[in-house]
C-alpha cells in the first residue's frame, strides 16, 4: 500500500519526522495534491506554498485558489506567491523553465528561514527520475547524471534543502492512491504537449522502453543504487588522485602534468577537476592534446585554455588555475615613509625601515628576500606596480641593462608566477625587482648616509607553490 510505503521510506532516508515542520510544494497537479494528502493523513506538520507564474492566464489564478481551499480543508498554513515570469525571463536572458525554477526555489528558501521550516518537499516520483536520466543521456552525462534525481539535496547555500518523499512511487500508483480516495486535482494542459524535451520522452520513449521491458520501473531502484555506489568509489579514486596531482594555491590550483599522465584516463580526470570552473569538455580535450607527455615537445610553454571566469595555463610541465582577476594591476603610490606594511592583496607585503649606516652591523642579507637601498637613490614618490612587457633595469653586479622579462626567465620563474611579480620605481627609474634584485644605480656606497631596508613578506600559500 503507498501509505505504507510512503512512511517506510520517509523513515528509512530520514527524510523528516512527525515534529518537523515541512514545506510543500503544491501546483495542484496529481502528484503533488497526493503528497499533500499522505503528509495530512500521516499526521505530519506542514505548510503549502504555491507559486502563480502567470503563465496560464486565468488557469494560473484558478490553480492557486484550488491549492488554498485545500490547504483550508486541512488546517495547514498556505502561502502564495506571484511573479512574471516572461518578463523576469526576458530580462535574464533565461529560459521560462530556468527563470521559473530559480525564482521558486529562493523563495522556498525565504518562507523556510523565516517560518522554520526543516525541509522543502517537492512530488517528485520514479517516472521523474527516468525521465530526468534520459534526459541527461540525451544531453552528455557522467554517472552523475544517470542516478537522476536525488532523494534529498541541499541545492545551494542560498537554496532550501530539498526532500522527495514520493521518489520511490511511479505514477501509476500515485494516481491509483488518488482515484481510491477521490483526490481532486488541476490538470496542466502543457504536460499533454510534446512540445518540451521531458514531455516528449514521458509521452514516446519510456512508453516503448516499457513494451521492451514491462518491469522497467521496478528495476530502476535497484539500478540507481549501483549507480551511486559506482559514483561514490569513483569520487574516492578521483579525490586520491587529486592529492596525488594536484596543490592548491593562493588563488587556484596547480597540477602536476607528469603525475597526471601516469594515471589511467587522465582527460576524465582533468574533467573532473576542472569542470566546476567552467572548462568544457572540447577544451579539456584540446588542453591534454597540447600538453601530454606523450607529444608534446618538452621545452613548450606559455599555452592557456580559457572558461568564462579562469583560465589554465601551461608551464614547465605544469598546469596553473587561476581566476582572470587573480592579478592586481594598479598601482600603490607612496608619498612618504610607511609606518605600517604596505599591503598586494593576495601576493604580500613590503616592511619597510630607514636606518642611519653608523646603526647597520654590515651584514648582508643571504637568501631572504630583504633589500638595501641607499636613501638618497630612493626620492618619494615611490610606484610600485606589476612589471610590464618591455621593462628594462640593470640588476646590482651588472654594466648593462636588461630585460625583466628575461631576467625571471632565466632566474626559471613559472609562467604564472611571473604575473605575480612587482617592481618599486623612484624618480622614472626601477629600482628594484621585489623579492629578486636590487638595481646597480641604487646600491650602498662609501658614501651613503641612510640606508632603505626593505623585507617582502610573500604570501606563504604562494611560497610553497613557488617551491613545490
Amino acid at each position: 500500500m503507498l501509505p505504507d510505503r510512503f512512511l517506510a521510506f520517509i523513515n528509512e532516508h530520514r527524510l523528516f519526522n512527525r515534529s518537523d515542520r515541512v514545506l510543500v510544494a503544491v501546483s495542484g497537479g496529481l502528484d503533488s495534491m497526493v503528497l499533500a494528502h499522505l503528509l495530512q493523513q500521516g499526521g505530519f506538520s506542514f505548510g503549502v506554498a504555491h507559486v502563480n507564474f502567470g503563465l496560464r492566464k486565468a488557469d494560473s489564478d484558478t490553480d492557486a485558489a484550488f491549492v488554498e481551499n485545500m490547504a483550508r480543508t486541512y488546517g495547514v498554513p498556505f502561502h502564495l506567491t506571484r511573479f512574471d515570469t516572461l518578463a523576469e525571463s526576458a530580462q535574464r536572458g533565461e529560459s521560462t523553465q530556468v527563470t521559473a525554477r530559480q525564482l521558486r526555489y529562493a523563495w522556498f528558501r525565504t518562507l523556510q528561514l523565516q517560518h522554520g521550516y526543516v525541509a522543502v518537499a517537492t512530488a517528485h516520483h520514479l517516472n521523474d527520475v527516468l525521465e530526468t536520466m534520459l534526459l541527461n543521456l540525451t544531453r552528455g552525462t557522467g554517472l552523475a547524471g544517470l542516478r537522476g534525481m536525488p532523494i534529498q539535496a541541499d541545492l545551494s547555500p542560498t537554496a532550501p534543502r530539498l526532500v522527495r518523499p514520493l521518489w520511490f512511487a511511479p505514477r501509476k500508483a500515485i494516481d491509483t492512491y488518488a482515484q481510491q480516495h477521490k483526490i481532486a486535482w488541476r490538470e496542466d494542459s502543457s504536460n499533454a504537449s510534446t512540445t518540451y524535451s521531458r514531455n516528449k520522452i514521458r509521452h514516446r520513449v519510456i512508453p516503448v522502453l516499457e513494451q521492451i521491458n514491462p518491469g522497467l520501473l521496478q528495476a530502476l531502484p535497484r539500478s540507481l543504487t549501483q549507480l551511486r555506489a559506482a559514483e561514490t568509489v569513483l569520487q574516492e579514486a578521483l579525490t586520491a588522485s587529486f592529492n596525488q596531482c594536484a596543490q592548491p594555491t593562493t588563488d587556484g590550483l596547480v597540477i602536476d602534468v607528469a603525475a597526471l599522465a601516469r594515471l589511467s584516463e587522465p582527460l576524465f580526470r582533468l574533467g573532473d577537476w576542472l569542470r566546476p570552473y567552467g572548462f568544457t569538455t572540447d577544451v579539456l580535450a584540446q588542453c591534454w592534446q597540447a600538453i601530454d607527455p606523450a607529444r608534446y615537445v618538452p621545452d613548450q610553454n606559455g599555452q592557456v585554455f580559457m572558461a568564462p571566469g579562469h583560465r589554465l595555463l601551461h608551464d614547465r610541465g605544469q598546469l596553473w588555475l587561476q581566476p582572470l582577476s587573480s592579478t592586481s594591476s594598479v598601482p600603490i603610490l607612496i608619498q612618504d615613509w610607511p609606518t605600517t606594511p604596505i599591503e598586494f592583496g593576495i601576493d604580500g607585503q613590503l616592511i619597510v625601515e630607514r636606518i642611519a649606516r653608523t646603526d647597520w652591523d654590515e651584514q648582508w642579507p643571504i637568501g631572504q628576500p630583504i633589500a638595501l637601498f641607499d636613501a638618497d637613490t630612493l626620492p618619494f614618490p615611490w610606484r610600485l606596480r606589476t612589471w610590464q612587457k618591455g621593462d628594462r633595469f640593470t640588476p646590482l653586479g651588472m654594466n648593462g641593462s636588461q630585460l625583466i622579462s628575461d631576467f625571471l626567465a632565466d632566474r626559471k620563474i613559472p609562467l604564472p608566477e611571473r604575473e605575480h611579480v612587482w617592481v618599486l620605481e623612484s624618480d622614472s627609474q626601477i629600482r628594484w625587482v621585489v623579492g629578486y634584485r636590487t638595481a646597480q644605480n641604487a646600491r650602498l656606497t662609501a658614501n651613503t648616509r641612510w640606508i632603505v631596508r626593505v623585507q617582502w613578506q610573500i604570501n606563504q600559500h604562494r611560497l610553497k607553490t613557488i617551491n613545490k
